[in-house]
């Protein structure tokens, strides 16, 4: 018997890549699941492929339970259904994967509107209608164990040049694990994230990003499937974790720490411009930290040292001008 039997679980963008090894994991450990995907591209423009359906065959096939539902998370009403489709089909709903994403790289010079929009809707909409209703549920009856799992990313962790606005939407999904840990913990609800290092549809749409992760002989640090243990872990009551971020790579697995304060300083008095730039002369413009990257974890400045010299070679052209 799985550690989940008898859970019923919603897996958003569950059609391919890592929502598909989820659904497949959370299905063998004895869970009935609701395969979402709207059947897009990496982009967010939806095709006329029907992923969904597949994997639920994949999972009957492997003597599991599981329905499709093809709601875009985008959508306030379609987020609905797919909490609809949980209770309507099993009885229940135990535990929220979200999953769903898209990707549309661009600079800030040449960002679109469409760009912005649609990363938004996905990722930090996408993220908060499926939650919201999920928990509009379980208010609605008594609590128990139950678990949502969000998908933040490196790009958000460790911001970088040309992460935009993917990174400033994985960011912000970090910050509502950290809330919704807090706001639902009297309905039994654990709220973490992970923040998953693999070779998916979106890393393969990424030619600088897929170099990171090359396909290897024998073990592949990098495939989807490696990241589901984890996944299921946060999923049941094995976890006794919240209002965590965690990443995985293959045999690399690591947990975060929140924010925390560098360093402070007092006075009795006002601050005024020039003792606040006398305070901070006192520290490095860098700050050093851990970050998990493709490869694992390494050390990483914030901000890079090419930001800073970009910074220093405009500004003594204008001096020099």
């Amino acid at each position: 018997m799985g550690i989940l039997q008898s859970k019923v679980a919603v897996v958003t963008g569950a059609g391919s890549g890592l929502g598909r090894e989820y659904a497949l994991a959370l299905a063998e450990q004895g869970a009935s699941i609701v395969v979402n995907d709207f059947g897009a591209t990496v982009k967010g423009e939806q095709s006329q492929l029907n992923v969904a359906d597949a994997v639920v065959k994949e999972i009957i096939s492997r003597g599991g339970k599981a329905v499709a539902n093809t709601a875009s998370v985008a959508d306030w009403v379609g987020a609905e259904t797919i909490i609809n489709t949980a209770v309507e089909n099993f009885g229940r709903l135990d535990i929220v994967i979200n999953n769903a994403g898209n990707n549309r790289p661009s600079s800030l010079v040449d960002l679109t509107e469409l760009d912005v929009d649609s990363q938004l809707g996905v990722h930090l909409k996408g993220t908060l209608a499926v939650s919201h209703f999920a928990a509009a549920h379980w208010n609605a009856v008594e609590p128990q164990p139950r678990a949502i799992v969000n998908t933040t990313s490196a790009a958000g962790l460790h911001p970088t040049l040309g992460a935009g606005v993917y990174g400033a939407t994985k960011s912000a999904i970090a910050a509502l694990t950290m809330s919704h840990s807090q706001e639902l913990a009297r309905l039994g609800v654990r709220v973490n994230a992970v923040a998953p290092c693999a070779r998916t549809r979106m890393v393969k749409d990424s030619p600088m990003v897929l170099a990171l992760m090359p396909e290897a002989n024998g073990f592949d640090r990098h495939a989807p499937e490696h990241v589901a243990p984890l996944v299921v872990y946060l999923a049941s009551s094995l976890c006794r974790f919240t209002g965590r971020v965690f990443a995985i790579e293959g045999p690399d697995v690591a947990i975060y720490q929140s924010f925390s304060v560098e360093r402070d300083w007092s006075t009795h008095e006002a601050w005024t411009v020039d003792a606040l730039a006398d305070a901070f002369s006192q520290i490095n413009e860098r700050l050093d930290t851990r970050a998990f990257f493709p490869g694992g974890v390494v050390h990483h400045s914030v901000p890079p040292g090419r930001t800073l010299k970009s910074l220093n070679d405009a500004t003594q052209s204008e001096l020099g001008d």
